[in-house]
């Protein structure tokens, strides 16, 4: 054996056991015990692969120092402070590491045990007696049999095997401190022996670690079957220690998060959309940087790989991928939920992660949703400046379709795709930005108005100013939000201001109000009197022209003559369809055309005001029946006084137009004033308070809506209005019945007259017996035709009072209030005992 290794170890085994006796202060209890657990720590780190500890590795043993002295006292943390403060400064210690290291675990272990459990220096002493014959070392005191302890390790040295010798001259080149000695298992009793043939270099290892950050397979780490991860080789991860084998399988956490992220933007590379493409290149320039580090870590193992003590360690690159690490765990979750996404509903899936508790995914997020909100805030700024819209691929969250008819162009051209609305966006939001862009295309295309758009000079400095983000982000979004409103004010309000003065917006509704809904009474009731011969008629015998000349006539002798001639070239006569057994009155209707801006708003009402006119023209025309039944009846009265049989049957359908007109006068009422005129003072004030053309449109339809209940033509309404058209048709068949017994009355007075005349000139002897059985014939006829209109309208009377009785039920039940006053007033003395 060397001289100079017995030496060698003569002094490290001097050292310890002084170092030892000093910290027990010369407690052979405590010596003991101290010298058994640096034999312990000896045996451990002769079991591990030697490397240079790095600055992070002090950082962590010192931190680990001060928190188990905090535990005692503050002393001694500032003790500790003082002598670590005189170590760094003096550079006597090449490896401060090691030294930390050992004192530390010497001290913490001697805290795991009490003093009971410690073994005494005669059990150790006796210990190494046995021990003597195996390594030759003498009793003559406890120092020397730990000195020859270590003494003996070099005389069994030439005894080993060739690998050995190769592990003690490793030992012996590295003298300088305490740590850098390899103990071997076999040096130290209750050690094992270790063969340094399992001992795997990190450099190795990191190269596998670099291969597999880019996706590829190496000695120690190899690609999971049917997944995208990393596992350790089984036969050659057996060289690999505990801690080793650890830190790759948080390495190869990287890899597999690496190789998701890659994968994603390859299968969704020629994935159409604008938004989306902007997620892919995201995660690609996230995956460059990633690249960059990966580049890096290769640089520095190629600088420091040929050097004995390399910086470059699986933990420091664990360290450096650290950051990569976190970010990626979250690009993937957010690539995850985003993978059957597009447009809108993408940003608003990463839009989620923005509320995370997380920093890091609230950074993740923050990016992700700045490059998606780029060609949204694209296509958002063409649309509120120019009204165009650029998304071939249905990403933008509103939606373009192609309209033929101009009047359609704000109904149904453009839409809200509310799955593409984004979360950062509210609907009332989302509702003005589509009335903006809409209000900007009815100006250009349907207005024809070439002038400036108001509030486009504020709107593209905003989007000069800003940038993306200013849509989501809290503190920025303030400003957009604000012009975008005052943009939407100010162009609604240029439609509208066009609509009312220049389209005369309220003389159209007026004359409608007027016309289609009866509201001009003397126009009406002239019109009735001109078109009732007419009307009279079957339907395939009336004319067109014939009609318009008629409508032409009622304008000029009424007060319609004086309102604007624009709105009156709109009024004309329209004939619905027909059958056979249909009268003029079946099939007359006024029509307004509509037409340019103002279509916008009347063009799809336009058959609610047919109806509503049929409505009320039946209405109106029965009214004016039972009016002219009124003025016959008092005609008959005067003329057919001589008539005494025609008095019976008078007063019953006397009674019963009674009946008829208090109940049309009660139900006019209530349809022209109750419902219309209320109805059109609630449109007029909405219509003043409207703030864009929907709401315009909104007030005329809730105001048709109204009327339409009103008048008993809603859904909920229908057996009411069957039970009202049954009345107006009673009122029909007792008008003939009356115009029958008219016609017959007069002809019986006519016979009558000239029957007493020629009895009263007494020509050629008054008459004779043929004359007088004629006239006796006429009177029986008469008298018979008297009864039977007698019996028919006495069983219409009956008729017709349990249909209105019914009427007046079905109201009292109705869920409007008003329809239940009107039953009131219709029964007002419970004539028709109601329930």
């Amino acid at each position: 054996m060397d001289p100079g290794d017995s030496i060698e170890s003569s002094g490290v085994s001097d050292l310890i056991l002084k170092l030892c006796n000093n910290l027990a202060k010369n407690d052979q209890v405590l010596t003991a015990k101290f010298c058994k657990r640096a034999f312990s720590f000896l045996s451990y780190s002769s079991s591990t692969a030697l490397r240079t500890p790095s600055a992070s590795d002090e950082a962590y043993i010192v931190a680990e120092i001060r928190k188990n002295l905090s535990t005692q006292s503050k002393e001694k943390i500032d003790r500790f402070e003082v002598l670590y403060s005189k170590i760094c400064e003096s550079g006597l210690l090449q490896n401060r590491y090691a030294i930390l290291q050992f004192f530390y675990h010497l001290s913490h272990d001697s805290q795991k045990q009490s003093k009971d459990e410690l073994s005494s220096w005669d059990t150790v002493s006796k210990e190494l007696m046995k021990l003597r014959p195996h390594f030759g070392v003498s009793t003559s005191n406890s120092q020397d049999s730990v000195r020859h302890l270590f003494d003996s390790r070099e005389k069994r040295a030439n005894n080993n095997s060739h690998s050995t010798a190769l592990a003690a001259t490793r030992v012996q080149s590295q003298t300088t401190t305490i740590s850098s000695i390899t103990w071997s298992k076999n040096d130290i009793p209750t050690s094992s022996k270790l063969s340094s043939s399992t001992i795997v270099s990190e450099l190795d290892i990191l190269q596998d670690v670099v291969y597999s950050f880019q996706g590829i397979e190496g000695k120690y780490l190899r690609k999971e079957p049917g997944s995208t991860g990393f596992s350790i080789d089984p036969k050659s991860g057996k060289q690999l220690t505990r801690i080793q084998r650890g830190v790759l399988d948080r390495l190869t956490g990287i890899s597999f998060l690496h190789n998701q992220l890659k994968r994603y933007c390859e299968d969704n590379e020629n994935r159409s959309g604008m938004i989306c493409q902007a997620f892919i290149a995201t995660l690609s320039d996230e995956l460059s940087d990633y690249y960059k580090t990966v580049a890096l870590l290769q640089a520095s193992m190629n600088r420091h790989g040929s050097m004995e003590n390399s910086e470059m360690t699986l933990k420091r690159a664990l360290y450096m991928m650290h950051e990569h690490h976190t970010r990626f765990e979250w690009l993937a979750y957010i690539a995850e939920q985003c993978s059957d996404k597009k447009g809108g509903s993408l940003i608003t899936a990463i839009h989620g992660f923005l509320q995370h508790g997380s920093k890091c995914a609230q950074e993740v997020s923050e990016k992700v949703l700045k490059a998606v909100c780029k060609p949204l805030y694209i296509m958002l700024s063409r649309w509120l400046l120019d009204g165009e819209i650029n998304d071939p691929c249905n990403e933008f969250f509103v939606e373009a379709k192609t309209v033929i008819a101009a009047e359609r162009l704000w109904h149904d051209k453009y839409r809200i795709r509310r799955e593409m609305v984004p979360s950062f966006v509210t609907v009332g939001q989302a509702r003005k930005v589509l009335a903006t862009g809409k209000s900007i295309n009815f100006l250009r295309q349907i207005c024809k108005d070439g002038g400036t758009l108001p509030g486009r000079e504020s709107l593209q400095k905003l989007f000069r100013t800003t940038t993306a983000d200013a849509l989501f982000a809290p503190e920025r979004s303030i400003e957009f939000h604000t012009t975008l409103e005052n943009v939407y004010q100010e162009t609604s309000l240029r439609v509208l201001d066009l609509l009312k003065n220049k389209y005369k917006l309220y003389e159209h509704l007026q004359s409608l109000r007027r016309y289609l809904l009866l509201g001009q009474g003397d126009f009406i009731r002239h019109l009735l009197e001109l078109l009732s011969p007419e009307l009279n008629k079957p339907a395939k015998q009336i004319y067109s022209h014939t009609l318009s000349a008629i409508l032409e006539s009622a304008i000029r002798v009424t007060n319609a003559q004086y309102e604007d001639e624009e709105t009156l070239r709109r009024l004309n006569v329209s004939f619905m369809s027909h059958s056979s057994g249909d009268t003029g009155w079946d099939v007359f209707s006024l029509v307004y055309i509509v037409d340019g801006p103002i279509g916008t708003i009347f063009q799809q009402t336009m058959p609610t005001y047919q109806s509503l006119f049929g409505a009320l023209w039946k209405a109106k025309r029965t009214e004016y029946v039972l009016a002219n039944m009124r003025r016959q009846q008092i005609c008959m009265a005067k003329l057919f006084t001589k008539i005494k049989e025609l008095k019976p049957v008078m007063h019953i359908i006397h009674i019963l137009t009674c009946k008829m007109i208090h109940f049309l006068r009660q139900t006019q009422y209530y349809f022209l004033f109750e419902v219309l005129e209320c109805s059109w003072a609630e449109m007029q004030n909405q219509v003043n308070k409207a703030e864009c053309l929907d709401d315009v449109i909104n007030a005329h339809s809730c105001f048709l809506s109204s009327i339409q209940r009103g008048v008993l033509l809603d859904e909920n309404s229908r057996q009411l209005f069957s039970h009202l058209i049954s009345i107006y048709n009673f009122v029909m068949n007792l008008e003939a019945h009356q115009e029958a017994l008219y016609q017959a009355s007069a002809d019986e007075f006519e016979a009558h007259t000239k029957y007493h005349q020629k009895i009263d000139e007494g020509k050629n002897f008054g008459t004779n017996t043929e004359y007088q059985v004629a006239h006796k014939l006429r009177r029986a006829t008469f008298h018979q035709f008297l009864n039977t209109t007698k019996l028919k309208v006495k069983t219409s009377a009956q008729t017709y009072d349990v249909i209105v009785k019914n009427f007046l039920e079905l109201l009292s039940k109705s869920s409007n209030m008003n329809l239940r006053l009107l039953s009131v007033r219709l029964s007002f003395n419970n004539f028709y005992n109601v329930a």
